[in-house]
């Protein structure tokens, strides 16, 4: 079986994984495009053999589409995505799952109504060898109980559409799923610190770099450093600090070279060479699990609605730079 895929939102990450399906992905083909730009969706199905739609829930009820991609902006996630469930087809949502937790929480109700899980969202880093790695190294009993872990999220620039409030919903998002990942717990308070020096580079809007302190329910402590333009390069990094031992995520390097100028290592500019292994890997979880008609697995609707949660109290700390519970519902069984 090929899986027929639609993917909507034709931007940055929605073409970077349609080169993935062409070139990487197997079991799997784009059969339909969609975007409100119309010469775009008409200009990327010709390239890619597929059929344009401009109209969303038009595409994901078409019988052309086994299963719908979504890369369109986080505003209307939500109705795509209860577009997709009523229509009885498999999800694939990158983050965020939606804005707000209220929105989160709608998706999770009625996947639940429907008695199966139906979306996988796109936390690629759980797919990062990486990540996984430290998981791992978590998981065993080297590093003893854990203490701290040390994060930074790194871009280097930023385009002028990015706002303060992305900082939390857009960058640290990322981390705030990961900590759940490799802690297998939950974040209890989210503070989030403007140090008084920011970079000449941001643009007036914007407070850069933040840190962000979160605690989690067993009391580790993790500090995660949003620096959006850094200037040199997209660098991720992720420290954990056991009783007994540390470990931590190497330079991820594309390349190093040597010569008579001395040593020198690339470093990625974006999300998309940095984790370009995980987006792989994600993606084609995604498909398999369509072409065996299993379940979905992965991140899920309820992940996103937790990080949702504590984005929301990121964002109140944003404001008035006070320490915010998160108070976590209990998790619905489909999700356990």
């Amino acid at each position: 079986m090929t899986v027929k895929i639609g993917l909507i939102g034709l931007g940055m990450i929605g073409r970077d994984h349609l080169k993935r399906f062409q070139n990487v992905i197997t079991g799997a083909q784009v059969s339909a495009v969609c975007d409100i730009n119309q010469t775009t969706a008409d200009v990327i199905a010709s390239e890619y053999n597929a059929t344009a739609f401009y109209d969303a829930e038009e595409m994901i009820n078409s019988e052309l589409v086994d299963a719908v991609f979504i890369c369109s902006i986080g505003p209307v996630h939500k109705t795509q995505i209860l577009t997709a469930f009523r229509a009885g087809k498999p999800v694939f949502c990158e983050k965020p799952l939606t804005p707000t937790a209220d929105e989160s929480k709608e998706i999770v109700d009625a996947e639940v109504k429907a008695g199966k899980r139906l979306l996988q969202l796109g936390f690629m880093r759980r797919f990062d060898p990486g990540y996984q790695a430290l998981k791992q190294a978590i998981d065993g009993s080297e590093l003893g109980d854990i203490m701290l872990i040390h994060c930074a999220h790194r871009n280097p620039s930023v385009p002028e559409s990015y706002t303060l409030e992305m900082a939390v919903n857009d960058s640290a998002t990322h981390e705030i799923d990961i900590i759940r990942y490799l802690l297998n717990e939950n974040i209890t308070s989210v503070r989030v610190d403007k140090p008084r020096k920011k970079t000449r580079r941001a643009l007036p809007h914007l407070q850069d770099p933040l840190i962000v302190i979160f605690e989690t329910e067993s009391g580790v402590r993790i500090d995660d450093e949003l620096f959006v333009n850094c200037h040199y390069g997209y660098d991720i990094r992720c420290e954990v600090v056991g009783e007994n031992a540390t470990a931590a995520l190497t330079e991820q390097q594309v390349i190093s070279t040597r010569s008579n100028s001395g040593n020198a290592q690339h470093i990625a500019q974006s999300c998309m060479e940095r984790f370009a292994t995980a987006y792989d890997r994600e993606v084609q979880h995604f498909v398999d699990n369509v072409r065996d008609r299993r379940e979905m697995s992965g991140p899920s609707s309820w992940d996103g609605y937790v990080v949702a949660l504590v984005c929301d109290a990121g964002l109140a700390s944003l404001k008035d730079g006070a320490k915010h519970n998160v108070v976590i519902p209990q998790q619905p069984a489909l999700y356990r």
